[in-house]
């Protein structure tokens, strides 16, 4: 099995979360409207991703749709989360239990004190961060300076 995996609307259309596809896909949308699940779906594995890369030690897959496979379940709760929010049905006690602990989760792996598995294809360069345009974005460190600084209060 891959270390990495995506995470898309196909492989999520299974048992209780297609159900809230097809809602969220359907309930009040407007004429012409698209879909919503597949953006809250990558919407979803970028916060992911972007945890991911907030560790410099990590690396992201080519695959902006790829999230580390121990993770699949994480995603799939906050998917079903943000699903349920985008057509208005409150989270149950125990959703909302689990949506912290998966928050404590991520931010572990963000200051780097929880390891994840590295991908298979990563991207060229860990200060790289691909997201899901396909516009990659290289990091820099902004720098200031007296001149930079001059009128700022």
């Amino acid at each position: 099995m891959s270390n990495w995996i995506p995470i898309t609307k196909s492989n999520l259309y299974d048992g209780k979360i297609a159900a809230l596809i097809d809602a969220c896909d359907t309930a009040a949308l407007a004429a012409g409207q698209a879909n919503r699940s597949t953006g809250l779906i990558q919407g979803v594995v970028n916060d992911i991703r972007g945890k991911i890369a907030s560790c410099q030690r990590n690396r992201l897959d080519v695959n902006v749709a790829a999230i580390p496979s121990r993770l699949k379940d994480l995603a799939t709760r906050r998917i079903i989360w943000a699903l349920k929010s985008a057509v208005e049905i409150d989270p149950t006690e125990a959703e909302k239990i689990d949506y912290a602990n998966d928050t404590r989760d991520l931010n572990r792996i963000a200051s780097c004190d929880d390891v994840i598995e590295q991908p298979d294809n990563p991207l060229n360069s860990s200060t790289e961060m691909q997201v899901s345009s396909g516009v990659t974005y290289k990091a820099g460190r902004r720098k200031a300076s007296s001149k930079k600084m001059d009128g700022l209060i």
